[in-house]
């Protein structure tokens, strides 16, 4: 059975004309979308509200690596295929953002990325409904039974990053101090604050890594997840390894607040 019927695409004037809901333009390399939403990014999402988008990486990335799924997804693009057997930064949040809605693969997008109207332009955040600035406080506490990389006799030296993800002007990292030889229950209690001008296309990840002064640091747990869906409060989190199962007992416990600037 086929529900949509491949087309080209040349140009949104075109496709507006010609082409119906049920005809999907072929599919664009990550180049080509990332240039389309960089020009033209309000036009590419009303683009989206009346077809579907797919897009896939590039073929250039011989070593199977990913391209940032939020650039898509603040256009509204509805079909963002990544390389799933490359764990990663982008893989975190492409899982994440997933967790909005129990992780059945449908999320619904925001009211102001399905309006024919759209004003809203992810490179230059204006006035608008989707405007709803909040800051962010969170305090880093402790973390519990960290794992040691591969299961050596090494202690680790764990510190704790927070990461926000979503239009570029929200878009910030902290990161705590450096905890030595303590993965069993390193306490940091460290407070940060992000101001977020477009909460609802915001993803938070927490990474924990074991520092190393002389070679890349190694990495040890994470969980992403959107702003939307974040506990607010006195939370343990279940931190992830780099496939998305989870680390037995390894927790970071934190304490959260969204309020208003």
């Amino acid at each position: 059975v086929v529900y949509y019927k491949s087309v080209q695409f040349d140009n949104f004037k075109c496709a507006k004309k010609h082409q119906t809901f049920s005809e999907m333009p072929d599919s664009l390399t990550e180049r080509k979308a990332v240039k389309r939403a960089n020009k033209s990014g309000t036009r590419f999402i009303v683009h989206n509200t009346r077809q579907l988008t797919r897009v896939y990486p590039a073929g250039s990335r011989t070593d199977s690596s990913n391209y940032n799924p939020l650039d898509m997804w603040n256009v509204g693009c509805q079909i963002v295929a990544l390389n799933f057997q490359t764990p990663g930064t982008e893989m975190d949040l492409y899982l994440g953002r997933f967790r909005d809605n129990g992780a059945c693969g449908y999320v619904l997008k925001p009211d102001f990325l399905r309006d024919r109207n759209a004003q809203f332009n992810p490179k230059s955040i204006k006035d608008g409904k989707w405007r709803t600035t909040k800051k962010l406080h969170l305090m880093i506490i402790a973390a519990q039974q960290l794992p040691k990389e591969n299961n050596s006799n090494n202690i680790i030296d764990p510190f704790v990053s927070v990461e926000v993800y979503g239009v570029a002007r929200d878009c910030d990292r902290k990161q705590t101090n450096v905890i030595n030889n303590n993965g069993f229950n390193p306490m940091w209690n460290e407070h940060f604050i992000f101001e977020i001008d477009v909460p609802t296309l915001a993803i938070v990840r927490f990474l924990v890594e074991d520092h190393d002064a002389r070679t890349r640091n190694d990495f040890v747990g994470q969980y992403t997840i959107p702003l939307t869906s974040l506990k607010l409060g006195y939370r343990h989190i279940h931190l992830l390894n780099k496939n998305g199962d989870k680390l037995p007992s390894a927790t970071l416990f934190v304490h959260s607040m969204l309020l208003d600037p």
